[in-house]
């Protein structure tokens, strides 16, 4: 897929505790309007087959409606919305996005409770709003993708939160490790579990969504924590983003990821994966280092098949 993929606001009516783009401490929204209409009229008519919008969260802004009018009005053909599914608790709202032409939405789902959940958003009913605001985008027909970030807080739960997600009709269920940059860096101890640590509960996890005939997908996950679920890890070749984050244009996702964001030890030469895998988020190399990466020797049979 060719999408264009747009940051549109810094600020959020969560505060996620390991909040990517640091929306907990921002004091008010840089994005401007006129930024934000002159990105998506120089890409229209390119061939893009989607714009993924996102925050912050992107459903606070006062123009945010306008936004979905003007992106039907320039020819996209469909809106992926990351979101944190408060707003959509309510049924009109709700209705009223989806008929703006927003096909896909990417809920945050990082607990299996209120407790959890409320606890990492730091958002008393944030939960109880997610679960309502994805039982309306399924009453009305839409896609519903929803997205777990795994931290101290979750990972101990994260069985459970696939089973949640799909009792609610989810139609894919998304595990994303943790980036450790914004607020994550900010409280870099208190969110930010070893690799070791979750592993079982991950795999416990993609173990009970593969039972469960579900549509799976991974994200920022090094290929050797995942033994046996590697090709449910985005394939990045085959989905080209061109983002607008603030005022700075990345032409690829990926290839910025690749040369800011990640980075790979000397062990990684020798591992099967290394020509797909990004590597390991360099805040978390930096700060826990590298002893529990060990390269893969022998590619697994069923994900050459996957890739072939």
């Amino acid at each position: 897929m060719k999408a264009l993929s747009i940051h549109l606001t810094d600020v959020c009516n969560s505060k996620c505790t390991f909040c990517i783009v640091d929306s907990p401490y921002m004091k008010q929204d840089t994005i401007m309007r006129r930024r934000v209409s002159r990105f998506l009229r120089e890409n229209a008519g390119q061939g893009y087959e989607a714009v993924n919008l996102h925050g912050g969260e992107a459903t606070i802004r006062r123009d945010f409606l306008e936004i979905l009018d003007e992106i039907r009005e320039l020819g996209y053909p469909t809106v992926f919305l990351q979101t944190n599914g408060r707003k959509f608790a309510r049924m009109e709202y709700a209705r009223t996005v989806v008929d703006k032409g927003v096909s896909l939405f990417v809920v945050s789902m990082h607990g299996a409770t209120a407790v959890t959940q409320d606890r990492i958003s730091l958002s008393l009913g944030s939960f109880d709003q997610a679960v309502q605001g994805i039982r309306n985008m399924k009453e009305l027909g839409a896609t519903v993708r929803t997205n777990s970030v795994v931290c101290k807080d979750n990972f101990r739960e994260l069985p459970q939160i696939v089973d949640l997600c799909l009792d609610l009709g989810a139609d894919m269920i998304n595990i994303s490790a943790l980036h450790t940059s914004g607020t994550a860096l900010r409280n870099f101890w208190d969110v930010t579990p070893r690799y070791d640590e979750i592993r079982p509960y991950v795999l416990a996890a993609c173990e009970r969504a593969v039972r469960r005939d579900a549509r799976l997908l991974m994200e920022g996950f090094p290929y050797c924590t995942v033994p046996g679920y590697e090709r449910f890890l985005v394939d990045w070749e085959h989905n080209r983003f061109k983002v607008l984050y603030r005022s700075f244009v990345m032409e690829d996702y990926e290839d910025h990821m690749d040369d800011f964001e990640r980075v790979k030890d000397a062990r990684c030469g020798g591992c099967a994966f290394n020509s797909v895998c990004g590597g390991v988020y360099k805040e978390y190399a930096d700060r826990i280092g590298w002893d529990e990466f060990h390269p893969v020797t022998d590619t697994p049979t069923d994900y050459l098949a996957q890739v072939q």
